[in-house]
């Protein structure tokens, strides 16, 4: 069924996911930490209607976490990962030999816009923060929905970053005003719509997913948010607040180096002055919240919108 001779070509982000620090944090503990168990088992599955012998195809599938989940509910089918990165599904391929997840039986590296797959062959199409990435969304919609068989569904999971919301006391001792914070939010949009403008993708995608959905022929079943908030209060020994406190500490000159920040900021349309501006406050922010956090006295909570959209093909 999967044919990676098919590739036919690269993409832009071929080669970035599978950088050991990148791929550590935002490919493995970002994606065990971001499903409440609870929501993933009572809330989500039961909406896939999945069968034992469902045939599950992950687009976009990286190191396969999302795969290895799904898999526990189809022992008598099998879930495909797909990825660009032929990096990522070798080491897809490790992990779910190491877990035992003897039911994802194949894996290839693809382009998502050309789906090596054949013509209503899935019962159901998934991929979570992938079209948040890509040039043209809808193209990669079409194909899902292509290899998804009639009466199958196509699911996308993917973050609305202008829905961000969040208390932070790093801000606070700032003495941030709501001009401050506007502009540090304008910023954070001016560097999305660079993004965009160079074909890199769309961090505002998910509240835009249905009707993309609906453009593409699908019926529309269901949206949903996640319900999980990123916190951290002290002690900072609860259940998750280790990969809080991983992602807190990470660098800003990290964060602009490995994100493309800087690129970003000036196809937006930022300048050399605000660009200072706002890189030179995200340093400020992060040097205070490391002071806090060695006194035990940083707090946080971050409500950020990711959007589950499901799809029907009829």
């Amino acid at each position: 069924m999967c044919d990676s001779k098919s590739l036919e070509k690269k993409g832009l982000a071929e080669g970035y996911w599978s950088d050991e620090k990148i791929k550590e944090i935002f490919l493995d503990k970002q994606r065990r930490y971001l499903w409440n168990e609870d929501y993933w088992r009572n809330v989500f599955v039961p909406l896939l209607n999945l069968k034992q012998d469902s045939v599950i195809l992950d687009v976009g599938c990286g190191l396969g976490f999302l795969g290895r989940k799904l898999a526990e509910y189809v022992p008598k089918g099998k879930v495909i990962g797909i990825d660009l990165d032929s990096k990522l599904i070798k080491a897809a391929k490790s992990t779910a030999v190491a877990s035992e997840s003897k039911y994802i039986s194949d894996f290839c590296v693809s382009d998502a816009y050309k789906l090596p797959i054949d013509n209503e062959s899935v019962d159901l199409s998934i991929c979570q923060t992938l079209l948040m990435h890509v040039e043209k969304p809808l193209e990669v919609i079409s194909e899902m929905q292509r290899v998804t068989k009639l009466g199958g569904k196509v699911v996308a999971i993917e973050p609305d970053y202008a829905g961000l919301s969040f208390f932070n006391t790093a801000y606070e001792a700032l003495g941030f005003s709501l001009n401050d914070l506007a502009k540090m939010w304008y910023w954070e949009m001016v560097r999305a719509l660079g993004k965009k403008k160079l074909g890199m993708g769309d961090d505002n995608i998910g509240s835009k997913v249905p009707y993309l959905f609906f453009k593409s022929g699908l019926r529309v079943v269901d949206v949903r948010c996640f319900d999980r908030v990123f916190w951290l209060i002290p002690p900072y020994q609860q259940k998750g607040n280790e990969f809080e406190l991983q992602l807190l500490m990470l660098p800003p000159e990290f964060l602009a180096e490995k994100l493309n920040m800087r690129t970003y900021f000036f196809a937006g349309g930022g300048t050399e002055e605000k660009w200072r501006e706002y890189f030179n406050t995200m340093k400020r922010v992060h040097e205070i919240s490391k002071e806090q956090v060695e006194k035990m006295k940083f707090a946080a909570v971050v409500i950020q919108t990711v959007v589950i959209t499901i799809g029907e093909k009829i």
